[in-house]
Order: structure tokens, then sequence, then C-alpha cells
């Protein structure tokens, strides 16, 4: 007879295999649906981050700090960035796009916008194309996954929504910038959404949300989701990490202490005016078999002007320890690339 069992126990019997249905848009049962890669990119070569994104539907962007996010199921967004030679080129492109400008597979995962984007796969194996008119640069990754997380649905005031992330995402492909190709390889968190726009006079509303993607290099990584609602309660405090052995490992507590702040630009790459952002942190992660610490440092960035450049998602180096349950230590040097989305509490406020 089955018994209470562990987190870590119900957590790993969806961590090996996500079917077609699932990693499809699953239009028309949800009124938005995404796919986004946020990951650092190995070495230090001239490519140092990456983050692609694309929605069909938009989210009710009112309590996330985006109001010309409407909520409407026709419109969709494209989010090109990289971090390229100490400068970030990021677009978000809510505008030029629509519904008629998509061709989707009702089998699995094969979708186009325009000429702009492709995203195609099938569990483990995902492909990604993204072209960046403004900036003239072209994506083109290819990659695995090894493990799916799932974080826990999310129950907004205007939305509902849950997500898997594939936090251990191993690609490579290049990057093109301005005709000058690089080759890049890196780890990340690629992250599906599904999600409906509903009402909720219960839910705790968002405050902030602070995703933080590690590659802590030969494969291994971490991947924290650091969530507190509009009074600065948390909300989802979870994630998971493959330290030491390469293993699945879900944690069920992630913290995270705010060393320095910065006044920033909105939310990624959205019109609006500058918020508090972080710049600095400490995390701990703590999973049944051992627990997680590390600080992070901002690499410094620029906008296409030449200016110093302050954003909500930015490329870190992490320093930190995993420290098993047994007393063994293992130092650990990495490099991530974070997203942080702020809404209806200012992050100066924890205390």
């Amino acid at each position: 007879m089955v018994k209470p069992g562990t987190y870590e126990e119900i957590m790993r019997r969806s961590s090996t295999y996500v079917d077609d249905f699932t990693m499809s848009l699953q239009i028309p049962l949800s009124d938005w649906s995404g796919y986004f890669l946020f990951a650092a990119i190995d070495g230090d070569g001239p490519c140092q981050a990456v983050n692609l994104g694309v929605c069909i539907g938009l989210v009710d962007g009112a309590e996330h700090g985006v109001p010309q996010w409407d909520g409407d199921p026709y419109r969709l967004f494209v989010i090109n960035a990289c971090i390229c030679d100490g400068v970030s080129y990021r677009v978000l492109d809510d505008s030029s796009y629509t519904r008629s400008d998509v061709i989707y597979s009702r089998s699995g995962l094969d979708l186009q916008v325009g000429q702009v984007v492709r995203v195609r796969g099938t569990w483990p194996y995902f492909e990604l194309y993204f072209k960046d008119e403004v900036h003239d640069i072209v994506y083109e990754l290819e990659g695995r996954a090894g493990y799916a997380h799932w974080i826990p649905d999310h129950i907004q005031r205007g939305t509902m929504y849950n997500y898997v992330c594939f936090p251990d995402f191993n690609f490579h492909g290049t990057i093109t910038v301005r005709g000058s190709e690089h080759r890049v390889k890196g780890v990340g968190g690629l992250d599906h959404v599904v999600a409906r726009n509903v009402g909720s006079r219960s839910s705790p509303g968002v405050g902030f949300w602070h995703y933080d993607p590690i590659h802590w290099g030969n494969g291994l990584v971490s991947n924290g989701l650091y969530y507190l609602g509009v009074n600065g309660e948390p909300y989802i405090t979870q994630g998971m990490m493959t330290l030491p052995d390469g293993g699945y490992h879900p944690a069920a507590r992630f913290a995270i202490d705010y060393l320095e702040l910065g006044e920033g630009t909105a939310n990624a790459g959205a019109s609006g005016g500058p918020q508090v952002v972080p710049r600095r942190w400490k995390a701990t992660m703590e999973a049944a078999h051992g627990t997680l610490t590390y600080t992070t440092e901002p690499m410094e960035v620029r906008d296409t002007k030449g200016q110093a450049l302050i954003e909500p998602n930015l490329v870190f180096r992490a320093e930190g320890e995993f420290k098993s349950r047994d007393g063994k230590v293992i130092k650990l040097v990495g490099k991530g690339h974070n997203e942080y989305m702020g809404a209806g509490f200012n992050p100066s406020r924890i205390r």
C-alpha cells in the first residue's frame, strides 16, 4: 500500500522523459505558450551569454510591470539577446508578428514565426533558430537535455501556468553577429511554459521572481527559482542540481540573500522606467543529498552605444561549495545567466 514519500522520490518520477504533447504549444487548451533559453556560454570568447524566447499569445502583464502585454491570445513576442564582446544585444519584439505569422505542428514541437524563429524538438533533442533583424544577429543552436524539472504551478492574480525546465540543456552551434560567425557551446536552462489567463482573488500575486541557472563545469548545473509574492512572502523557493555526480537531485529549499542591488532597466527589454535589480547575491540550495552555497559577481556589460548597462538578466561568475550529508566538501567555480522579473515587491525591502 502507498504511504507518504519524499519530495525527491516523487519528483524523480517525472524527471527523465517528456512526451510530444507536453512539449507542444497545447493550443487551444492554453491561452499562451512559450519556450525560453537562459544560458551562459562556456569559455572566455566573445560571446558570454544567450537568452532566446518565443511566446505565442500574451500574458496579462499588468502585475509583471509590462502593461503593453494585454492578455491577447492573438499577439505574441520574441526575445533575442546575447552578450558579445561586452555589449548586450537585446530585442523584445511584441508588435511585429501575430498568430497569422505562426506555423506549428499539431503533433509535437515544431514551431515557426515568419522567417525569424524556428524551434523544433523531440525529447531529449532540441534545435533553435532565431534571427535578430535589428542587430543583424542569427542564432543557430542545437543540443540535448538530460533531465526535466517541473516547477510548481504558478497561480497568479491574472494567470495560471506551469512550466517544465530542462536545467542541463547542453548545446552547441553558432551565433553570427553582423556576418562574423562565433562557434559557441554551453549548458543552461531551456524551459517550456503553458498557461491560461484567469482570475484569482487568493493568489499571493507577483512580487518578483529570480531564476538562477548556473553551469559549474563538466556539464554539472544548479537551477533555482526564488519567487516572492507582493508582500514579500516566499511563494516558490525550490530548484534542482546535478552536483556532484551528474544525477537528478531536486531541492525542496532555495533561498537568496541579496548582497548588492542596483538601478536597472525594465523587465526583459520591455519599455518602462528603471527598477531595482540584483547585482550580487548569496544563494543556498538544500537537497536530500547535500547543500550548495554560492556567491555571484556580475560581468560588466555596455549597451550598443558604449554606455555601462545594468539589466535585470545578467551574466555572472559564481563561486561556491557543495557539502554532502557525509561532510565532504567540493569547491566550485561556475558561470550563470539569470532571469529577474520585477513586479509588486522591491527586493530592497527584504530584511
